[in-house]
């Protein structure tokens, strides 16, 4: 089953990049490397650090352990209250979050995004207002998600995130035309509604709406217990984004879109390779940890660290000789892919750093070790930030160095931090 599932889940993570790749190409194309797709990818900062801040709540790791009960008997305990609970208390937090964060946007908008023209601030902060729609539909559709991975249903599960990207897709090619960015900005909270619907037909047969009023805090408490120590890392890595993002913008139009666009092409490595393997490796760790095979629970970790690292580089190798064909395909031939071919320079260095990074950050959570991931994360972020702004003169290098620094720094710590620990 195990190897059913991971297979079936592989097919939709392939499929879910190459809709990525076409909403790139077309962001590329139709839009256009410049001040308005800028304004787009900026919008996202703030709803995705809304997201991150409930990450820990709302994804598998934590919510499917948290569900799955069993009584004295050995039989699973209805988890329907359960999910009730923590799905109104998310909507109810994460909607006044977004409407907070709605009103007071002016107050430090500029601050985000330093670099935007006055015109460009007033359109940043009207489409982030509407983009906070979308992590309160993506969180209440992870819950639903992990509802549905607890049953073993994982065919709607792969489909929900296809629906969200189609839903940009249209928006671009459809709504764009109309309405400019904001345009954009429907396309994605469409596409945030199709998956929510698509991941709600998992539910069918479960009678939920028998139980959906039901709230108790003893349940919000319960997963907060469990999952808190994983949103400092989540909220870490946004504020990280959200600095990289702001960096960007100070150093001229299109910089921040042609940033993302080649941070895009190494995501896709570590999207199909390496989240595959961690995924498919977190219960085998789990269960080594647990039973105490430490010897067998490090050669896995080597092992694996080992394989994705070399796997790593045999891809930022290939990645730099076909750089050229690769952004041709992806983005089209535009005067910016010598810019994304400059900054993907930067990403392939850090990619077999960052494949290996992903799997001892695995290792140590199966450990039920949250902390060193977290240190690691924050010297390398601190390293980064200094490196930016002390190279800030040499231009877009500056943002380049950023990168490479933090993830050399983030991976040499968190394996001096795996090594120095004690599992025994």
């Amino acid at each position: 089953m195990i190897f059913r599932n991971s297979f079936l889940l592989a097919i939709f993570s392939i499929l879910s990049v190459l809709l990525g790749i076409l909403r790139d190409r077309l962001l590329a194309t139709h839009v256009g490397v410049g001040p308005i797709l800028d304004i787009y990818n900026a919008a996202f900062r703030l709803p995705d650090f809304l997201y991150a801040m409930s990450l820990a709540f709302v994804t598998a790791a934590t919510v499917v352990p948290f569900l799955t009960v069993e009584n004295k008997s050995g039989n699973i305990v209805d988890s329907r209250h359960k999910l009730s609970s923590i799905s109104l208390f998310f909507a109810g937090v994460a909607s006044l979050v977004g409407l907070v964060i709605a009103v007071t946007i002016p107050l430090y908008a500029n601050l985000i995004v330093p670099g935007f023209t006055p015109d460009q601030l007033v359109t940043f902060i009207s489409v982030t207002r509407i983009l906070m729609i979308q992590p309160i539909l993506l969180g209440i559709t992870s819950l639903i998600s992990c509802f549905a991975q607890m049953r073993n249903h994982f065919v709607l599960y792969g489909i929900a995130p296809l629906g969200y990207s189609l839903g940009i897709i249209f928006g671009i090619i459809k709504l764009f035309p109309i309405y400019g960015v904001h345009g954009l900005i429907y396309g994605v909270i469409i596409g945030a509604i199709i998956s929510l619907i698509i991941q709600t037909w998992t539910l069918r047969g479960t009678k939920i709406l028998d139980v959906l009023p039901y709230f108790s805090w003893k349940h919000v408490k319960e997963l907060f217990r469990l999952s808190f120590p994983r949103t400092g890392v989540n909220i870490l890595t946004q504020l990280r984004t959200i600095f990289f993002t702001a960096f960007a913008t100070t150093l001229g139009p299109g910089v921040l879109s042609s940033y993302l666009f080649a941070q895009r092409i190494t995501d896709a490595v570590t999207q199909i390779i390496q989240q595959s393997v961690t995924t498919a490796s977190l219960p085998v760790l789990s269960k080594e940890f647990v039973d105490k095979n430490i010897k067998q629970y490090k050669y896995v970790v080597k092992k694996y660290v080992l394989i994705l690292g070399l796997i790593g580089l045999f891809a930022s190798v290939t990645i730099y000789f076909l750089q050229d064909i690769v952004i041709g395909i992806l983005y089209g031939n535009s005067s910016a892919n010598s810019l994304i071919a400059f900054f993907l320079f930067g990403f392939l260095i850090s990619l077999p750093l960052q494949m290996m990074i992903g799997y001892i950050s695995i290792s140590l959570y199966s450990a039920k070790d949250t902390k060193n991931v977290f240190y690691s994360n924050f010297i390398s972020t601190v390293v980064a930030v200094i490196v930016c702004y002390v190279n800030f003169p040499l231009g877009n290098i500056s943002l380049v160095y950023g990168i490479v620094s933090m993830t050399v720094i983030n991976f040499l710590s968190i394996a001096l931090l795996y090594n120095r620990k004690k599992l025994n």
